[in-house]
């Protein structure tokens, strides 16, 4: 699995051919191509143009996957040779850049300090018939151009015993005729062609990776393949995913100590987005959750908001209380209380016996009201008992307010807030009051 996981990672690239290499390629073309007349101006796109498997695409057909087959085999024994095959001299494999040559793969060679290209493998895979076919016509005609058989059937006993018997006298009548030219045996066997291909597929079409354990088969049709072109040109991070074949053959190099748990960074980034998706979920239920409590009964906010201001304004309600009774020269809360109680009560009995008596026709102001006769004399004497306390004040403290009846004020001090700051002043004895006047 981790193998798999990895091929796809290698396929989903595409590979330019590094600047140093293009001159022995450009030879390697002109000298194998099929067309030999190609112009100077083909010959360098070629070399210039990515290479992918995404680009053999277009060669899914209606209901038949050989001819895509094949493109893909192309890149699975390319992969092989880079990982497995090649040695000494030989520095890389590629994808021949002319898809019409003789040599599907090219070998990049160092001799000395010059690079050269020579032919690789031509890919064969498909029905024992094809590849007898075309086996017969290397040897005859394309004698130094190897052929891989992907399937093994001419290199497997398992494919030998699938020849007729006269396709088995054939070949061995070629072994013979030419017992140097053997065709080469691949890695890779039906099975794991067609599972890897399938990867692919399901990748490039529906976004599976062989690590979502999908059994979905895929289905060659012309709207899958339009379908494919079209998932293709949105794939993420397709720009980023450009590299050398310098680079390939170094990761092709790595495919056999792949662990079986690795992952590719395609799978990694959809294994995150669906713990993402998760985590949003779990906190959008928490959030549902928690808006049904705060509708529920469980919720005291209110109460719990008016409680709480009603604490925290009582420090602020005191200070400004001691600040008022600083302001007015008293030295402390209760002093002022105390104080203005005891001058505003006796100011409003006196208001009270005045619209009393004139209701009912009262007297001068020396006599006793129809209040006071109608009272109990305890309520009375009370009231002068205030009187006569509230006068007392007024004669030993800072007050504004002054008896009725014609009085001496001692001398006293009393505190003014002045922009300086707080003073105390004396004041000398002085009368108040008139004369004739009475509660």
């Amino acid at each position: 699995m981790g193998q798999r996981e990895y091929l796809l990672e290698i396929l989903n690239y595409e590979y330019i051919i590094p600047n140093e290499f293009h001159e022995c390629i450009e030879d390697a073309i002109k000298k194998y191509a099929t067309n030999s007349r190609y112009f100077r101006v083909t010959i360098d796109s070629m070399l210039k143009k990515p290479q992918s498997m995404a680009t053999s695409i277009g060669a899914i057909r209606d209901n038949n996957l050989s001819l895509f087959r094949g493109k893909f085999a192309e890149w699975l024994a390319c992969i092989e040779y880079n990982a497995l095959k090649n040695k000494g001299i030989v520095l890389m494999t590629i994808i021949n850049p002319d898809s019409t040559s003789k040599a599907d793969l090219l070998h990049i060679i160092k001799k000395d300090d010059k690079y050269e290209a020579i032919p690789g493998p031509d890919i064969k895979c498909g029905g024992s018939t094809y590849v007898l076919n075309q086996w017969n016509k290397i040897v005859n005609s394309r004698y130094d151009i190897p052929m891989v058989d992907m399937d093994g059937n001419l290199t497997t006993e398992e494919g030998l015993k699938m020849l007729t018997e006269k396709q088995r006298e054939k070949f061995d009548q070629l072994k013979q005729v030419h017992p140097k030219k053997k065709p080469i045996k691949s890695v890779w066997n039906k099975q794991d062609i067609n599972r890897l291909m399938m990867d692919y597929l399901k990748y490039v079409s529906d976004g599976i990776t062989p690590a979502d354990s999908e059994d979905r088969p895929f289905v060659a049709s012309k709207d899958n393949r339009d379908r494919i072109r079209d998932n293709l040109s949105k794939l993420p991070g397709k720009t980023e995913n450009r590299s050398s074949w310098v680079e390939l053959c170094k990761k092709a190099s790595e495919l056999p100590n792949i662990p079986e748990n690795y992952l590719n960074p395609i799978t990694m980034a959809k294994i995150e987005k669906k713990k993402r998706e998760e985590v949003s979920k779990k906190g959008s239920k928490t959030s549902t959750e928690n808006i049904k409590y705060a509708k529920g009964k469980g919720n005291n906010n209110k109460t719990k908001s008016v409680s709480g201001n009603k604490n925290v304004n009582k420090p602020i309600q005191k200070g400004l209380i001691k600040g008022l009774a600083n302001f007015l020269g008293y030295d402390s809360p209760p002093e002022m209380i105390m104080d203005g109680v005891l001058k505003i009560l006796p100011a409003s009995v006196a208001a009270g016996r005045v619209i009393v008596n004139k209701m009912f026709g009262g007297g001068s102001d020396s006599r006793p009201s129809l209040f006071d006769n109608q009272g109990n004399e305890k309520t009375y004497n009370d009231s002068i008992e205030i009187k006569n306390i509230t006068n007392k004040r007024t004669n030993t403290t800072n007050s504004t307010h002054a008896s009725p009846r014609e009085h001496v004020v001692k001398g006293h001090g009393q505190h003014y807030n002045t922009r300086e700051g707080r003073i105390f002043r004396e004041k000398e004895p002085f009368s108040r009051g008139k004369k004739g006047k009475s509660m």
